[in-house]
């Protein structure tokens, strides 16, 4: 990422233009890629806390649906992760009504800064301590190895990746054990204006059809009432993934993204021994995306 790339996409936010419209024009882009969505989220850091600072009732409202559904389809002792978890809000307001006990519980996200401001909001709102380990990744390349997470969720995470859908669900499928539980917008459901919004966003759709191409189960579809946008209506998209016999980690285990190589932590950074690789960590925010790596075999 070069930082005139930010600078000038920091112009186009404070002039409250679009600014992944501006980067997929600048870089010659069809799509939103990593690099556009980390710099368009990064910039909007803190205005997600904001907004449901502003709209109490209507974020606890919609987090009392998303925790009904997940209750039914966690059981105690399993592990978590929410992929790109943003300001960790809507993850900090579904466990205060979660009922089932978690073991562990995971949270990622392409932005830094929007990790750093939601642990702050997460602090401040929880209403008690859950074992909760947040990190930079992206969704393309999850830092976990395979199939040690139980269930994995999501609230509008892949919403913006019209082009990739594919890459992330085999990813998904890649580190879940049991079942996707995804909180996403659904073009289907939507009506032809929404519909027309959702293709010059970018944003995902056919989801059910892109599923079952991959050896995945659509086990449900459940409408969600308390979207936030008429225009974005979220459904509940449950999911098993493709069956295959594969050997499952009893515990969650992070590693090098994509693979199965293990990462240590000695006090200041995540290692690999298999790779030589070295991953840093902000403000104790692991930063665990392949661009981060650090090449250094000496300390490994």
């Amino acid at each position: 990422m070069k930082f005139i790339d930010v600078l000038e996409a920091k112009a186009i936010y404070q002039k409250g233009e679009n600014v992944t419209n501006f980067l997929r024009k600048k870089f010659g882009s069809e799509d939103n890629t990593s690099e556009i969505i980390e710099i368009a989220y990064d910039l909007q850091a803190g205005s997600y806390v904001e907004n449901v600072k502003s709209n109490v009732d209507k974020a606890d409202s919609y987090a009392s649906e998303l925790s009904k559904i997940l209750n039914d389809n966690l059981e105690r002792g399993d592990s978590m992760l929410d992929v790109g978890t943003g300001e960790i809000t809507t993850l900090t307001l579904v466990l205060n009504k979660l009922k089932t006990e978690l073991s562990d519980i995971l949270a990622l996200d392409i932005s830094w800064s929007r990790l750093s401001i939601g642990m702050k909001f997460h602090r401040e709102y929880r209403e008690k301590k859950f074992p909760l380990k947040v990190f930079v990744a992206d969704i393309k390349a999850i830092p976990l190895h395979g199939k040690c997470v139980d269930v994995v969720t999501s609230s509008h995470a892949l919403e913006p990746n019209g082009k990739n859908l594919e890459t992330l669900l085999l990813e998904l499928f890649r580190v879940t054990k049991k079942k996707l539980v995804l909180f996403e917008p659904s073009y289907e459901l939507n009506s032809e204006e929404g519909k027309v919004r959702m293709d010059k966003l970018g944003y995902i759709k056919n989801i059910e059809v892109t599923v079952s191409k991959l050896g995945g189960k659509v086990i449900d579809v459940v409408p969600i009432r308390y979207s936030y946008n008429p225009l974005n209506p979220t459904a509940c998209y449950i999911i098993e993934p493709p069956t295959h016999i594969e050997k499952y980690l009893e515990v969650v285990t992070l590693c090098v993204p994509s693979t199965n190589f293990e990462l240590k932590y000695d006090g200041q950074y995540f290692f690999s021994k298999d790779t030589g690789l070295v991953f840093p960590v902000l403000d104790d925010i692991a930063v665990l995306k392949t661009s981060s790596a650090i090449l250094a075999t000496s300390k490994c």
